[in-house]
């Protein structure tokens, strides 16, 4: 065969001849201390660094295998705490709805005529004129024109203007046209609260047609009357922020901050029922 022939296959054959001659010489003339020494020393390093790759794959091996549990450690907790997230959550939601319910029995408390349907806000309109909700109830559960709604802290809010199905419309006590008959807690001072344009913007009202002469303050509390309106008596409208004169009408008008904080509201409560106020 042409490679047995070759230059290289000859050469390589006598240089192994040749080793193998001297080891084999100095081997008969007693230097084979001196042969396994230089074995020694060209095979030990080999050793050495095959060792340390062999302590470097099973090194690399164990490193492999906890990067795998720390992994499946780590998503297993993910789960864990995405399922307390869960939890929080629903928990969160349902001390929500526990305090409405307990803030709406209060009011139930102190309005036994009283008959309440909660609703959520599932949309608002605002503008420069009015704010108008959209609640997630209608008349399937009772809620129809005109009823009145309330904050869980029984602050007036305003009343329904319209009525499907599921679904309803109402605008608040600060929308210029809403119109509500009022009074002066303390000094019992009557007029009606109205919708301003300008004072609208600011979230606010005003109790209009007073005398000039009536008793009213800053800080007196605004309650419905009851008297001619979709309102039951007693409900809390507003704080007096402060007292002007209407020099056209030449009356007294008080700038009135709604009780119920009417920009965050989430929910309200509709009361479908109650006994109509009478005068003596």
């Amino acid at each position: 065969m042409k490679f047995f022939k070759s230059k290289f296959f000859i050469i390589t054959l006598i240089a192994a001849v040749s080793v193998a001659a001297v080891f084999t010489a100095m081997s008969l003339l007693g230097y084979s201390s001196y042969i396994k020494a230089g074995l020694n020393f060209l095979t030990v390093p080999v050793q050495k660094l095959s060792d340390a790759v062999g302590r470097a794959l099973d090194g690399y091996a164990s490193y492999i295998t906890e990067f795998d549990r720390l992994k499946k450690e780590n998503e297993e907790l993910k789960e864990q705490i995405n399922g307390m997230l869960d939890d929080i959550q629903s928990a969160k939601a349902v001390k929500e709805e526990n305090d409405e319910l307990c803030r709406m029995l209060e009011v139930k408390k102190e309005h036994l005529d009283y008959k309440f349907e909660p609703a959520d806000i599932i949309g608002r309109e605002d503008g420069n004129y009015m704010t108008v909700f959209t609640l997630g109830r209608g008349k399937s559960n009772g809620i129809d024109k005109d009823m009145p709604i309330i904050s869980s802290n029984s602050g007036l809010i305003g009343r329904i203007t319209d009525a499907g199905l599921t679904w309803s419309k109402a605008s608040s006590v600060v929308d210029v046209g809403s119109s509500v008959g009022a009074y002066d807690e303390r000094s019992r001072a009557s007029g009606i609260v109205v919708g301003d344009y300008e004072l609208g913007l600011r979230g606010l009202c005003k109790l209009s047609y007073l005398q000039s002469d009536a008793d009213i303050e800053a800080g007196d509390r605004i309650l419905t009357s009851g008297v001619g309106s979709v309102y039951p008596r007693g409900l809390i409208i507003g704080t007096v922020m402060e007292v002007k004169y209407d020099e056209s009408l030449r009356t007294k008008y008080a700038v009135i901050k709604p009780y119920a904080e009417i920009s965050g509201l989430t929910s309200v409560m509709v009361i479908t029922s109650y006994e109509r106020y009478v005068e003596d």
